[in-house]
């Protein structure tokens, strides 16, 4: 092609060729698009290279746990989050219907666990799993498909089998074992056991691994199966049968030569029954057989040693201390007893008696309380009679005899036959209303005196009868006589020491003094006389003043004759 010629007058021109300046037009959109372009890809290599470097620190896009979005979160704000789902999930309730009613528990108690651990990296990992391009296409098309993260559920259920099994609301009833009772012709026999019931664990555990967790509550019925008893019925009626046998011939006990018996149907009534290892064990009850046996024997089993005195111008001490007697029984008796029946033993049985240890008791006989002389009472005699040898006979007899609270002394039980062999002489005595010489005549007078020193220590006389006929030397209406077999004269001791009886004579007179703890005040404050016929009927008031307060009073009565051999009518007595 030739070149195009310049212009004839060699002018030049302003004006492009359109051929010249098409490409310079067409160039400049091409740029701005590249421009976009390059921005576009330099922007999006940003978000890839943030999105690869956030891994770990922020959650990627279009992300949702439990229906929460956590698009860009942070590490505190997931924990946040998984912490309010864990406590909701586990606190929503499975109930469970029973025959009896209903029962909640939470699911946390049944077993539920939530794996938070699992849950905030599932969390963080979303959108970065797999190979590099299976991680570019899910984040190209992060707008486009939502990821829901799944709860990390975990269900233990041995757990929930421990939780439900030891529940009391799923035992609808317990077994009743087999035991024993006594027929009312005292033979043991064996009652019959039944069965209980009880929720079907195994069934309900299957039922909630079921459930759906997110449900705030879910609902479920319980199955019921039998609980048997660990015992048969055979087998208890072999235990009664066994322990009929031990027991049928009751158990002779014998302490200190004394024996006592319980009977078959004493012993059957102290058989306890409990189950133990699958069998039906009877047993005695050891603390209600050692009551039994001393109920049997309740009061001493052995002699009391009471304490022995010496007494000097009113002083007294204690020369050797006594002790109470021995009481049933050893403290190991019940149990001896149990294990000798058991064994097949028919007895009799021998145990020991122990020492008493109550304090009161041992005080009583220890002498400690005889600390002082309460009472003291003198009646004159004339010297050298046989009837002051037996007064003094008889004084002799008495003299230390030591008195317990609660305990009578009988004086003619205590000093015992008045005869020529025990030292007693013939004297002068009223037989059926005279005067008649008979052996051991005029002890009465001993009666008198001691009478009057119980008396004024404050002591009962439960049984007494004064002369009938009156004697100058006693106080009027206020003494005793005495005679075999009767009268008797009595000394109760009804206060809260044991009394010393003393007693002390000379040619003239006889005394009986009485030591103890003093702690009444004692005084006669009236005398009363009456005709009874011919006779006189004198009543003699006493009053006791104890040391409380206590005020008591008492009277005394006699009855005297007109003379010897003359009754209240006037008429003679017939020898």
């Amino acid at each position: 092609m030739l070149p195009k010629r310049a212009p004839a007058n060699g002018s030049k021109s302003n004006t492009m060729s359109p051929d010249l300046a098409s490409p310079h037009s067409s160039r400049i959109p091409l740029l701005v698009i590249g421009i976009v372009v390059l921005a576009a890809i330099a922007a999006s290599g940003y978000a890839w290279y943030d999105h690869l470097a956030s891994a770990n620190s922020s959650v990627a896009g279009n992300i949702t746990f439990a229906g929460e979005h956590l698009d860009g979160a942070d590490a505190d704000s997931v924990k946040t989050a998984v912490q309010r789902r864990e406590s909701d999930l586990l606190s929503n309730v499975v109930t469970i219907d029973t025959p009896t009613g209903e029962v909640s528990f939470q699911l946390e108690q049944l077993g539920f666990g939530f794996r938070s651990d699992i849950a905030e990296n599932n969390i963080f990992e979303a959108r970065h799993e797999g190979g590099a391009f299976q991680q570019f296409a899910s984040w190209v098309g992060t707008p486009f498909s939502p990821i829901e993260i799944d709860d990390p559920i975990t269900f233990d259920a041995g757990k929930a089998t421990r939780v439900l099994a030891s529940s009391p609301a799923l035992k609808f009833s317990s077994p009743v074992e087999p035991d024993l009772e006594m027929t009312g012709d005292g033979v043991l026999v064996a009652t019959v056991g039944t069965d209980g019931l009880t929720a079907d664990v195994d069934d309900l555990v299957t039922k909630i691994s079921e459930i759906e967790p997110d449900r705030d509550e879910t609902r479920i019925t319980s199955e019921s199966i039998a609980i048997p008893p660990k015992v048969s019925d055979e087998q208890a009626s072999l235990t009664a049968d066994r322990m009929n046998e031990a027991t049928r011939d009751g158990a002779a006990i014998v302490v200190n030569g004394i024996t006592g018996e319980l009977t078959s149907a004493q012993l059957r009534r102290l058989i306890v029954a409990e189950v133990s290892d699958e069998e039906l064990v009877a047993e005695f009850d050891v603390d209600g057989l050692q009551s039994a046996i001393e109920t049997l024997f309740p009061g001493p089993v052995g002699s009391a040693q009471t304490p022995t005195f010496r007494v000097n111008g009113g002083a007294v001490e204690v020369a050797v201390p006594g002790h109470p007697g021995e009481i049933c029984c050893a403290p190991d008796t019940g149990a001896t007893l149990a294990e000798a029946l058991l064994g097949g033993g028919k007895g009799p049985f021998t145990v020991r008696a122990r020492p008493e240890t109550d304090p009161v008791l041992t005080a009583w006989y220890d002498g400690s309380l005889i600390t002082s002389r309460v009472s003291s009472f003198t009646t004159p005699h004339s010297c050298c009679e046989n009837r002051v040898k037996n007064i003094q006979r008889m004084a002799d007899i008495v003299r230390g005899y030591y008195l317990v609270p609660g305990k009578t002394l009988s004086l003619n039980a205590h000093v015992g036959p008045r005869t020529l062999e025990r030292g007693f002489l013939p004297a002068g005595a009223i037989r059926k209303g005279r005067l008649t010489p008979e052996i051991g005549g005029g002890v009465s007078q001993f009666a008198t005196t001691i009478f009057n020193a119980a008396y004024f220590a404050g002591l009962d006389m439960p049984e007494y009868q004064a002369h009938s006929l009156y004697f100058s030397r006693y106080p009027f209406g206020r003494e005793a006589t005495i005679s075999t077999p009767a009268p008797d004269l009595k000394i109760k001791n009804t206060t809260d020491y044991p009394v010393l009886i003393w007693t002390s004579y000379n040619d003239t007179s006889i005394t009986v003094s009485m030591y103890s703890t003093k702690n009444i005040e004692v005084a006669q404050v009236a005398s009363r006389s009456s005709n009874r016929n011919q006779c006189i009927y004198v009543e003699t008031d006493r009053e006791r003043v104890y040391s409380d307060g206590q005020s008591k009073i008492d009277t005394f009565f006699a009855l005297y004759r007109p003379e010897d051999g003359i009754d209240c009518n006037g008429n003679e007595i017939p020898e």
